[in-house]
Formats: C-alpha cells, sequence, structure tokens
C-alpha cells in the first residue's frame, strides 16, 4: 500500500511541475523567419562597401602603375635642355663678354639638371642620348673657343696660363668625373676674367675676337653637317631615329647655341662693327642663322624621309640652317680679318734697320 501511494503521487507532482513552465508554442512554416526581417543589410550601406571596393581596387592598380611607371617618367622630367639666352645681371659684369658666356653656360649645366656623364648606371639620366650629346659638345666647344682666346691673350711667354688650364679641363676626358674638371675650368675663368678687369692680364677687344669667333663657327658648322650628311644617309635602322641620329642633331644644336650666344655677347661691344651698316647687316644675317638652329627643339627628332607627313627629317632642317650659318660666319671671318702687313712697307722698315749706323761708345783715356 505505501509503494502504491508512493506511485500515485508521481504523475501529480510531475503534472504541477509541467503546469508552472511556460513552454512556446511551435512556430508554423510561415512565422518561422519573421524575427529576421529587419536583419537584412541596408541598400546605403550596400553601395557603400561597393563604393570602397572600388577605392581600394583603384589605389592597388594606381600603386602598381605608379611603380612600374616612376622610373620612365624620371627619365623623361631628367632629360630637360636649357637652351634658354643668356641674360647677365647687371650686378656681375663681365670684362671679356665670351668668358662670361662660358662660365655661364658651365654653371647652368652643372646647377640645372645635372652632369648625365657622371650618373652611375641605375640613374635615370644614365639613359638619356639627347642631354650627354648636348653638354659633351657644348663642352667641346668650349674648351676650343677658350684655347684660340688663350693665344690672343697670350704673351711672349706663351698663352695665359688660367684660359690654357680651362681649355684643358673643359676637353672631355673619358673615365674622368666631368662635374669636377668644368667646376674647376669655370673658377679658372673666372680668375682670368678678374685680372683682365684689373690690369694683370691682356683684354682683347671684341673687333679682335669676332674675327677668331666666326671662324671657328665656320669650322662647327662645317663639322656638323658632315656629321648630320653621315647620319642622313645612312642605313636606318630605328624609327623615328636612333641613338646616333639623336646624339648627331644635338650636338649640333649645342654648338649653335654656344655660336650665338657668343655672337649675342660679343656685338654689344663691337661699336666699330656696328656702326658700319654692310657689316651690321652681314653680322644680324649670321645672327639670325645661327639662331635658327639653335632654336630648332622637336619633341621626337626624326631622320625620316622628307615625304613623310608627320615626321619631318629634322637633320636635314638642321644641316640647311647651318648651311647659310656656315656661309655668314666664313664671310664675316674674311671681312673682319686685320689686313696682312704690306710687303713694300715691311721691305722698307727692314732697309732702314740695316742703313741706320751702331755707334758703341769709346773710353777715352
Amino acid at each position: 500500500m505505501p509503494a502504491r501511494s508512493a506511485a500515485a503521487k508521481v504523475p501529480k507532482a510531475y503534472e504541477e511541475d509541467v503546469r508552472k513552465k511556460v513552454r512556446p508554442a511551435p512556430a508554423t512554416s510561415s512565422e518561422h523567419f519573421v524575427s529576421l526581417d529587419h536583419a537584412e543589410p541596408s541598400p546605403i550601406m550596400l553601395s557603400a562597401q561597393k563604393v570602397w571596393r572600388s577605392i581600394v581596387a583603384l589605389v592597388k592598380v594606381s600603386l602598381v602603375l605608379g611603380v612600374l611607371g616612376a622610373y620612365p617618367a624620371a627619365v623623361v622630367l631628367s632629360s630637360a635642355i636649357d637652351d634658354t639666352p643668356i641674360v647677365f645681371p647687371d650686378s656681375q659684369p663681365w670684362t671679356v663678354p665670351g668668358v662670361g658666356v662660358a662660365n655661364y653656360m658651365i654653371a647652368r649645366e652643372i646647377a640645372g639638371t645635372g652632369i648625365a656623364a657622371d650618373r652611375p648606371v641605375w640613374h635615370p639620366q644614365a639613359r638619356l642620348t639627347a642631354l650627354p650629346a648636348w653638354q659633351e659638345a657644348t663642352f667641346s666647344g668650349l674648351s676650343e673657343y677658350v684655347k684660340t682666346l688663350s693665344e690672343m691673350t697670350g704673351t711672349a711667354n706663351g698663352p695665359d696660363n688660367d684660359l690654357a688650364a680651362a681649355a684643358n679641363l673643359l676637353t672631355p676626358v673619358p673615365g674622368e668625373a666631368v662635374r669636377t674638371r668644368v667646376a674647376t675650368a669655370a673658377e679658372a675663368l673666372n680668375t682670368f676674367d678678374t685680372r683682365a678687369s684689373r690690369g694683370l692680364a691682356l683684354r682683347p677687344l671684341p673687333e679682335q675676337t669676332l674675327p677668331m669667333e666666326f671662324a671657328l663657327f665656320a669650322a662647327w658648322a662645317s663639322e656638323d653637317r658632315a656629321a648630320l650628311s653621315d647620319r642622313i644617309h645612312a642605313e636606318q635602322d630605328a624609327w623615328p631615329a636612333s641613338r646616333e641620329d639623336i646624339a648627331a642633331f644635338y650636338a649640333a644644336k649645342a654648338r649653335a647655341h654656344l655660336a650665338h650666344e657668343l655672337i649675342v655677347a660679343g656685338k654689344a661691344r663691337a661699336f666699330g662693327i656696328t656702326a658700319d651698316t654692310e657689316l651690321a647687316l652681314q653680322l644680324a644675317r649670321a645672327e639670325a642663322g645661327w639662331k635658327r638652329a639653335a632654336e630648332l627643339k622637336p619633341i621626337f627628332v626624326s631622320n625620316q624621309s622628307g615625304s613623310e607627313a608627320f615626321l619631318p627629317n629634322h637633320l636635314a632642317t638642321m644641316a640647311y640652317y647651318l648651311v647659310e650659318a656656315e656661309e655668314a660666319s666664313a664671310e664675316l671671318a674674311v671681312r673682319l680679318a686685320p689686313p696682312p702687313p704690306r710687303v713694300e712697307d715691311v721691305a722698307a722698315a727692314t732697309t732702314t734697320e740695316t742703313a741706320s749706323p751702331v755707334v758703341a761708345e769709346t773710353a777715352i783715356p
């Protein structure tokens, strides 16, 4: 009996316990996802997410393109050639105009893009062709000009020491740092001009230097025309021009720019020449010829045939301008050269010196 009484009480206690607990009713199939309606992403956030992914992708692509294009861009930016006219400041007068032009051009190359020949192999300027040819031709032309000027300003002991040293330093030497040599040459030129301003060195007049300069300019034009002609008639293995074509073009352009600047600086003080109408016209013709050659600056040098509509032959154009410059320079060199001494005057002077007796002092005992 006690056992049956206990067994009868268990279901009753279980039922009471069940009644105390509240169990949720089972959800139907239509009401199962009703509570997830507010968990859907917002259309605004979806759009923002797409925009952010696009920005990230654009940044990645730009970074890759920037890394790949940085070196070519550096090559292009470092290839600038400074062929602007030389203007001397009023606070820095030069006693010899040609020396001032040489010093200014050296300083401009050093302080501008830098000396391309001194760059290491990995540097962007080591990939260039036009700038190295421009600088090498500029320094070589300055070396020839300064050497000739040193002979004009020399004495019985020889050429001027400062100008002779500057001419040697401006001569390119393979394997040596160009910047160190040309900077030292600029110091020697400055020393000479300072000595000339104080009367410690011979100061040539423009009437004396211009004939020498025009003879040198005519030689430059003849040399550059020959180099351009060789490249024009050579077999073309590159389009629109080969590295040799570019080097020949910019070497001629560099010497044309140097010749034009020396003419402008020299004629400013050549009052005896500019006062003559005929000489002034010939001087203006030579200046115009060298100016046209100096200002020829195409975006891409082309050495194609003359029938090309979009890419003309720039080497042929430069050679044509040099023909006019050479003719005008050669004519002026002949016109401005000092006349040779007359034969009868030399003979008369020799006879007078021979006939003059030599009186020796005799001691009286």
